[in-house]
């Protein structure tokens, strides 16, 4: 089995580290497979920033069979809080994800800034629907990324309080500096989703 080169290897172990150091109140661990990709991420409740809640995030999506092979890897950190949705549940993030790349002869690095939404169903409390973003414009992307883009949404069941499964759509695109635009990732998965 192929080692991962160092930077991940050291992504995981700060957060490793951080996960170990941080308090947390709540934790949501979220994998998910696709066609030719495989998803996972773990949620935690970071302290409050004044009125608000905040949450952390590592996470990584990587394309095994692919040639060459996807490996991207994110920590992120959303202010959090209650959107404001008169009819329903909507609640709502922003913030930033810092992202680590690898695929064949390209790798780097960006800081992109977005969020995401998820709203339950009303009148169907254990249904509900999500959406994120994050994009990276030039000016935060280094090394060989010249910008990075991500977008998903899902569809997910409460079957039991606090597991759900999902089936969702996501979007992954690099821009790098010689070879421009490139989809490192678009399809559909379906999901599991576990908060403690």
């Amino acid at each position: 089995m192929p080692m991962l080169p160092p930077m991940p290897r050291l992504a995981g172990l700060v957060a490793v580290l951080m996960l170990t150091t941080l308090p947390v109140q709540a934790a949501v661990v979220d994998l998910n497979v696709g066609d030719d990709s495989f998803s996972g991420q773990f949620t935690g409740t970071a302290p409050s920033v004044r009125e608000n809640t905040a949450e952390y995030q590592f996470g990584f999506i990587v394309r095994p069979d692919d040639e060459p092979e996807l490996q991207q890897f994110h920590g992120q950190f959303l202010v959090t809080g209650d959107a404001g949705a008169a009819e329903f549940d909507l609640r709502a993030g922003l913030g930033a994800r810092l992202v680590y790349m690898d695929i064949g002869p390209f790798d780097g690095f960006a800081l992109a800034f977005g969020g995401e939404a998820r709203a339950k169903i009303p009148t169907m409390d254990r249904l509900s629907v999500g959406a994120y973003g994050f994009i990276a414009p030039s000016v935060t992307s280094f090394s060989e990324v010249e910008g990075y883009t991500q977008i998903g949404a899902d569809v997910a069941y409460e079957v039991i309080r606090g597991g759900s499964i999902y089936l969702g759509a996501r979007h992954v695109g690099y821009k790098f500096d010689d070879a421009g635009r490139f989809t490192a990732d678009n399809g559909m998965h379906v999901g599991l989703r576990l908060a403690f």
